[in-house]
């Protein structure tokens, strides 16, 4: 099994055909795939597996900036809500927040290849990229200097 999956091998992590795959993956609503060949999208096994598993836990995920409170979805850009920071963290249920400063933290200890970026899990990075809350570029970053390290060898063809 690579570390690398197309539309098939997503299909089969999701349980999916290669049409739904296609299908979701054109309305932006799979994780931004890594590159985009002429053969389709080409995404981190990890992307998708990590996709399943949020998908089927049903969070709702709220990003916090300064007095701004935004509802964060799968490759949707963020959407403005009317709450305020604190009914957000009065509030009870299946949620996550990110406060502004918090993941500001994270871009600088990427960009500035901080040895604590290292220990910055592959999978809260995809997420937040897959959210918008994290850009394109920075995830990028992180992904050619850090997610390869973690990434183990595979055995593949005859024995």
């Amino acid at each position: 099994m690579g570390f690398l999956v197309g539309v098939k091998e997503a299909g089969e992590i999701l349980g999916w055909d290669r049409r739904k795959v296609s299908t979701y993956h054109l309305r932006g609503v799979l994780p931004k795939p890594v590159i985009n060949l002429s053969s389709g999208p080409i995404w981190l096994r990890k992307q998708i597996e990590y996709y399943k598993t949020s998908k089927e836990l049903g969070v709702t995920t709220y990003y916090i900036d300064e007095e701004k409170v935004y509802e964060c979805k799968y490759n949707y850009p963020m959407k403005e809500t009317n709450y305020s920071p604190e009914e957000i963290k009065e509030c009870t249920g299946n949620y996550i927040v990110y406060q502004e400063k918090d993941i500001q933290q994270v871009i600088n200890a990427i960009l500035e290849k901080k040895p604590i970026a290292q220990f910055l899990s592959f999978e809260s990075i995809s997420y937040l990229h897959d959210l918008g809350i994290l850009e394109s570029d920075v995830f990028r970053d992180f992904i050619h200097k850090y997610s390869y390290e973690n990434i183990g060898p595979t055995r593949e063809g005859r024995d």
